[in-house]
């Protein structure tokens, strides 16, 4: 399998660095670590983002500057392997792109969703840069991070949003722990993310057999939509698949079930990988809740 996430000029390349590390570390992808992960407490760390204004607007100013221009210099126009969503609805103003400078400076962009009132849920990996073979907690933190819900064809309709602060399990190349939450900061009039954009609901007790829908940006001007029955990788999995691949810049994407014609339904899994025949997702369970929970509880009273 292939991580779907993060870099421009060299994403296929760090793509296939991260998968190959993975599954050497037996964790996201082809195996599992097997009965460890039910008895483990996954612990959770934070990382500070864009704290103060002076960060905020530098971050703002680098992607509305130059750096989301540039990243679209990388985008497929009307080359790609699923469909565009073209319904509208709560869909084209939750999802959206997240775009990400990592240490080396190189830029990249992975796909995200509005779920809480100042919380955004992406793929782990796509905050997180590992070199071949390294641990989870060696991992560099991406910075510059920036949220433009709704992006289309290079405009940001809702603006575009810094973030606060990360979470993630300290041990987030583990199965099923492939997922970070986005605490974030209110836009330059005050307004919440949620204010300006409405939510998507999330689950934690994803069904497997239910339809449904994946939402992701893989390299493109554009939200792309594809659906099916889901299915655990094997008994037991953490991961969800569904039959539809996007491709790179899809990492993150939400899987969503009760998909509603106002395009409002509820977040079950955010996309990590796929082998060319299925897509695979981090369903989203007790850690997931976890994650949830403090960027909710911080955005309000930390």
């Amino acid at each position: 399998m292939n991580l779907l996430g993060w870099s421009l000029a060299g994403r296929r390349a760090w793509a296939g660095v991260v998968a190959a590390a993975l599954i050497t570390l037996g964790t996201v992808g082809c195996g599992h670590r097997g009965g460890d992960m039910s008895t483990a407490v996954p612990k959770i760390v934070a990382h500070d983002a864009a704290i103060t204004k002076q960060e905020r607007s530098r971050v703002e100013a680098y992607w509305t500057g130059t750096g989301i221009a540039d990243v679209a210099h990388g985008d497929a126009v009307g080359d790609s392997v699923q469909g565009e969503w073209a319904q509208g609805g709560v869909i084209a103003r939750t999802v959206g792109r997240l775009y990400t400078q990592g240490a080396g400076g190189g830029m990249g962009a992975c796909t995200a969703t509005v779920v809480g009132a100042n919380t955004v849920i992406t793929a782990a990996h796509c905050v997180r840069t590992s070199d071949a073979g390294g641990s989870s907690r060696s991992a560099t933190w991406d910075h510059q991070l920036y949220f433009v819900p709704g992006y289309r064809d290079g405009k940001s309709p809702y603006g575009g949003f810094t973030v606060r602060r990360v979470w993630t399990a300290e041990e987030w190349q583990d199965e099923g722990l492939d997922v970070a939450v986005l605490e974030m900061n209110s836009s330059d009039d005050g307004k919440s993310i949620s204010e300006v954009t409405g939510i998507q609901g999330i689950s934690f007790t994803a069904e497997p057999g239910t339809r449904t829908h994946f939402f992701g940006y893989p390299y493109t001007n554009r939200v792309l939509h594809c659906e099916g029955a889901n299915s655990r990788e094997y008994r037991g999995s953490a991961l969800l698949r569904i039959p539809c691949v996007m491709g790179v810049g899809s990492s993150g994407g939400p899987y969503i079930v009760d998909l509603d014609a106002a395009g409002a339904g509820s977040v079950v899994a955010v996309n990590i990988s796929d082998d060319g025949a299925f897509s695979y997702g981090t369903a989203l369970g007790m850690f997931a809740r976890r994650l949830y929970a403090k960027s909710e509880h911080c955005s309000r009273a930390c």
